[in-house]
């Protein structure tokens, strides 16, 4: 065997273990708890912020992934004095990340990605299932992932700035 067809082979080997060692409904499990999580952190932060309790409409999804199947998520839709921000989640299994939402502002069609990552300080080598580890929400705005931002009160605020204006 060459030595490119035994790396193959080994590379091939790697990946089967590695999904087998996945419990999907485990990773799907934690991604829902995430965007719930998410989305009381958002609506709390702005109703104490003075926002209305009824500027908020939760909004529902249908995903279809290969790994997780067909499933439906929570979205959220938040009325802002000037403009309508829709939180829609896209997916759990991505490269980079344990997770997206697309953020968009209806009448200005402004958008930003949140990613749930692993923390900046998390080694690179963890072999941990996602659903073991810890995630930590950023902000991705405009196309690729240059000039993101972590999610945290500050971020929150940069986001929704970006998202209806300052």
């Amino acid at each position: 065997m060459t030595d490119l067809k035994r790396f193959i082979s080994e590379q091939q080997a790697k990946k089967q273990s590695q999904e087998r060692h996945v419990d999907w409904a485990q990773r799907k499990a934690r991604w829902l708890d995430e965007l719930e999580q998410l989305f009381v952190r958002i609506r709390l932060a702005l109703v104490e912020a003075g926002l209305d309790e009824s500027a908020f409409t939760p909004t529902t999804h249908a995903l279809q992934e290969e790994t997780l199947g067909s499933y439906q998520v929570c979205g959220l839709r938040v009325e802002m004095p000037t403009g309508v921000v829709q939180f829609t989640p896209v997916a759990s299994v991505i490269i980079g990340g344990f997770g997206r939402v697309d953020v968009i502002e209806a009448g200005r069609g402004e958008r930003v990605k949140l990613i749930a990552q692993q923390p900046d300080e998390s080694p690179v080598d963890d072999t941990r299932p996602p659903y073991d580890r810890e995630w930590v929400w950023r902000v991705y705005p405009g196309v690729g992932a240059r000039g993101g931002f972590d999610f945290d009160d500050k971020g929150l605020v940069r986001l929704f700035e970006l998202m209806v204006g300052e």
